[in-house]
């Protein structure tokens, strides 16, 4: 398990105006639960990604094809026992239908349940990363804020340069999966050059959606470019280092925070 720590350098900030006080403490306490959730979703991602498709077991392969021939010879039995061709199909489909609710009720996932865990937390943490992004964007425009604030805002952008076009297909994959780009009256898609572990195609021409490239999550973006986001330990460290730094530009009094919690 990965936990990544920050410090808050006090209690409270310190200023004499308390509304501004409260309202930036909520930005900044916003932007640390953001942080958290992404921290969570690198964990999750993680460890979905360890784990061995059950399907992919021999041992469990065999077991299964026991278990649907023991099924189907019932159902054989509930059809007089000696069935005619014309109710094989009926009788495959029965059998697949009562294995599968079998396993299910024994706490077995669906195939298609295991495949996709690692996608909905690549993109849970997609989702928080560029949650962080925006709150650290207000952040910056607020009056009273230190400037290098807006510096750590662009490092967001430096660290994550796919960040928003990511995003904005995994939120629009209607229009990205029918060659569309962004806006209210969307172009076709100018599918740029990809050459990567998982496709070549020096020429362009190819549409990628919702992919895992190792630990990177990608899509094709609105301009036709494949954009990545990795969903990894060295993604949450440029974070931390971001967000401990922002807490740090702030003058604070009362004794210094640890987190998160035990």
């Amino acid at each position: 398990m990965y936990v990544f720590e920050i410090v808050t350098p006090g209690t409270w900030l310190e200023s004499e105006d308390r509304d501004w006080s409260w309202k930036i403490g909520n930005l900044l306490q916003s932007l640390k639960s953001q942080y958290f959730e992404a921290n969570l979703a690198l964990n999750l991602f993680t460890e979905a990604r360890s784990v061995r498709p059950s399907f992919a077991d021999r041992e469990n392969w065999e077991r299964d094809a026991q278990r649907r021939s023991e099924i189907r010879r019932e159902i054989e039995q509930e059809y007089g026992g000696f069935p005619g061709h014309e109710q094989w199909d009926e009788i495959n489909f029965e059998t697949e239908v009562r294995f599968k609710r079998e396993k299910w009720s024994n706490g077995f996932q669906p195939r298609e349940f295991e495949h996709n865990l690692p996608f909905i937390y690549a993109r849970a943490f997609l989702y928080a990363i560029d949650s962080f992004d925006k709150f650290l964007g207000v952040l910056s425009r607020e009056d009273g804020v230190p400037e290098i604030v807006t510096e750590r805002h662009g490092q967001v952008g430096e660290a994550f340069p796919d960040l928003r076009g990511v995003r904005n297909s995994a939120q629009h994959l209607e229009d990205r999966s029918r060659g569309l780009g962004a806006g209210r009256s969307p172009k076709p898609l100018d599918l740029k050059p990809v050459e990567n572990n998982m496709v070549n195609a020096p020429n362009g021409g190819v549409l990628i959606l919702n992919s895992l490239n190792g630990s990177k999550y990608g899509s094709t973006m609105a301009d036709g470019h494949y954009g990545e986001v990795d969903v990894s330990p060295e993604s949450m460290e440029r974070l931390q280092n971001i967000l401990q730094q922002t807490l740090e530009a702030f003058d604070w009094h009362g004794p210094k925070q640890h987190g998160p919690s035990a």
